[in-house]
């Protein structure tokens, strides 16, 4: 009972010798609402402090075995009781020397006896009040000591720089010790001098940080980055922030703001817009050499399909859709495959090519879009071969992307020239028009797909952006920002066969020059390949094509029959399962992808035939993936094509089988 009314701060203890004043003290005290504990001697005193903690000790001076100054010396100099208050009283005749001594010794307030009921109360009610401030006091500075802890052990914890500005008197009161990692500098060094670290922001940005700060100790806020230089001597990007801490009249008291290194991030974020570009450019690349072959094939096509093509212009034409389609084949090859885009790189083949041929195809290729320009095309080439170790295909693509970027941005009717030398092994390939030109500062930019946009010449900067494929009749209208990527991707290739590329230009409107350097070979060394394929040997084969297209059956067949084969065609799956008992082909070539039944059913059903044991099943497909050819080969089929299958691949299988 004692000790929770103890707690509630409203039990006394009463300690005098004389038993005649102990009851009337403890008589007043019980009358004003206190609990009163009695003792007569020092010692009982102390043993009864130590065991209910009284809010209280009324204390007499004379006792019979110690003094009570010796008493409250005891209770002041115990950590646990110091704080119990002590109100000391005596009779009437001590001496202001044993008054002064009695507040020495730790008592808390001194009493003259015999006093009036209500000055006891009063006093003793002034000691309680003053002790519950004190204990109030101590809480909250209990308090705020944990909770400053609690900040400083977490901001200590936290990567970032923790800090904490004084508004008012605009010094820091905390920095965390993240700060010397960063910028060198203790935190003790910064607390004394915050601009210290001032001198570490690149100079680039040190004006635009230094305004920002200023205007951060008026509002409080801030929200900016910066790159700075690192303790160990590298650029980091820096993210600040700050908020203000406001008061209740809602003035700003405090300033707390976070530094944070977020040069990780922002390279993160940078590589993963640079591979959405690379995927860009990737998709306008292959439209781009996907479409080029095209146009003179159409224009072949166009031809043959004249009443009475002139024998000359129909092998011309014929030649034309050779060689493109060749071309559109391999490229098909190149630029499907995965590998070669996730791991942005392009793989070149090394053989030993006539550039002459790589330059007659680009032009051949690029000439639909001069005539719908009307633009005059001059091309000057030398007598000797020219041969040049590097792919044929990428060589074609180079000159053919800098062809289109010259007919796209010559005003129409304009003047182009491609001319080729040879100086001291090497070949100069140029591409001259008379079309918009470039600036000085657009020449140095020029390979750079993300250059920014040259100030004040937003035509000029669009002019140089190489037609990735768009249609010729809109190219004049269509002006993007910066040079583009289709000449990126032509330096790229240059530089991959051993050669380089500049432009020249004498300035805006002036036309532009690209000029290729290339090594070639001795042209003594340069041995023409056969271009004519030899006739299978061997005697004719019984062959089944089994394909749902139909033009693509009766081309192959008419091809395969001219040869002197056997042709048996099936439009579908189950056709070819039935007739073949009948038919015992040698040779099946078999379409995957069919409706109703696809090829690798086709396939297992045909291989359940006894007729069938000894045919070789060759599955003729448009998917060239490795994984595809293992599944094709799990399938049960002894060879994989890829469509469009050519006539050398063909003969070299039916003397494969024969053998």
């Amino acid at each position: 009972m004692n000790a929770r009314i103890a707690r509630q701060g409203r039990l006394i203890l009463n300690v005098e010798d004389r038993e005649g004043p102990r009851y009337v003290k403890s008589s007043i005290l019980q009358r004003a609402g206190f609990s009163v504990l009695e003792a007569s001697t020092g010692q009982a005193a102390l043993s009864l402090v130590r065991q209910h903690t009284p809010a209280l000790v009324l204390l007499a001076l004379r006792l019979p075995d110690i003094s009570g100054l010796e008493v409250c010396k005891l209770l002041k100099s115990d950590p646990n009781l110091a704080s119990t208050p002590v109100l000391l009283t005596s009779p009437a005749l001590a001496t202001s020397a044993q008054r002064v001594e009695a507040l020495d010794c730790g008592a808390d307030n001194f009493m003259v006896e015999p006093s009036e009921p209500e000055e006891l109360i009063a006093s003793i009610q002034s000691l309680l009040r003053l002790r519950r401030a004190e204990d109030a006091y101590h809480r909250t500075s209990q308090a705020l000591h944990d909770n400053e802890d609690m900040f400083r052990q977490l901001a200590e914890s936290l990567v970032d720089v923790v800090w904490l500005l004084d508004a008012r008197e605009r010094r820091l009161l905390f920095v965390s010790p993240r700060l010397s990692e960063l910028c060198g500098q203790t935190p003790e060094k910064m607390m004394e001098d915050p601009t210290c670290c001032l001198d570490r922001v690149v100079p680039a940005d040190r004006a635009r940080v230094a305004s920002a700060c200023a205007s951060m100790l008026q509002d409080g806020k801030l929200d900016i980055e910066f790159e700075f230089m690192h303790a160990d001597g590298g650029i980091r990007e820096i993210l600040a922030r700050a908020f203000p801490i406001r008061g209740t009249a809602n003035e700003t008291l405090r300033v707390a703001g976070t530094c944070q290194d977020v040069t990780t991030q922002n390279r993160a974020r940078r590589a993963l817009r640079g591979e959405e570009r690379r995927k860009e450019q990737f998709l306008a690349m292959l439209a781009h050499e996907l479409r080029n072959p095209l146009a003179p094939m159409r224009s072949a096509v166009d031809l043959l399909q004249q009443p009475q093509p002139a024998p000359a212009d129909a092998f011309r034409a014929r030649d034309v859709i050779g060689r493109q389609l060749r071309h559109l084949s391999q490229l098909v090859d190149d630029l499907l495959d995965i590998s070669r885009f996730n791991q942005g790189r392009i793989t070149l083949r090394q053989d030993l090519v006539e550039l002459r041929g790589a330059l007659n195809t680009a032009v051949e290729t690029v000439r639909p879009v001069m005539e719908a320009q009307q633009h005059t095309l001059r091309l000057s080439l030398p007598e000797q071969p020219l041969p040049v170790r590097g792919d044929m295909v990428r060589l074609t693509q180079i000159f053919s992307n800098l062809l289109h970027n010259a007919a796209a941005y010559t005003p129409i009717g304009g003047q182009i020239r491609l001319d080729a030398t040879v100086t001291d092994g090497r070949v100069d390939v140029r591409v001259h028009d008379n079309g918009m030109g470039l600036t000085g500062t657009l020449q140095r930019l020029l390979f750079d797909p993300l250059a920014p946009e040259e100030p004040g010449s937003t035509s000029v900067a669009g002019a140089r952006h190489a037609d990735d494929g768009a249609d010729t009749a809109g190219a004049q209208s269509y002006m993007p920002e910066g040079p583009g990527i289709g000449l990126t991707l032509v330096q790229q290739l240059v530089r991959l066969h051993g050669g380089s590329i500049r432009a020249e230009s004498p300035g805006p409107g002036e036309g532009s020059t690209f000029i290729v350097e290339l090594p070639v070979e001795p042209w003594q060394n340069w041995h023409p390949a056969e271009t004519m394929l030899p006739r299978p040997s061997g005697p004719p084969r019984v062959i089944m094509l089994v394909d749902d297209n139909t033009d693509a059956l009766e081309a192959m067949s008419m091809t395969l029959r001219m040869l002197g084969h056997t042709v048996v065609t099936a439009p579908d799956g189950p056709s070819a399962v039935a007739r073949a008992p009948e038919v015992k082909p040698e040779v099946v070539l078999l379409d995957l992808g069919m409706p109703a039944m696809d090829g690798f059913e086709t396939a297992r059903r045909l291989r359940a035939l006894p007729e069938m044991r000894g045919a070789t099943l060759v599955a003729l497909t448009g998917y060239g993936q490795p994984e595809d050819r293992r599944r094709a080969l799990e399938a049960g089929f002894d060879r994989h094509l890829v469509k469009p299958a050519s006539l050398e691949a063909l003969t070299r299988l039916f003397e494969e089988q024969g053998s």
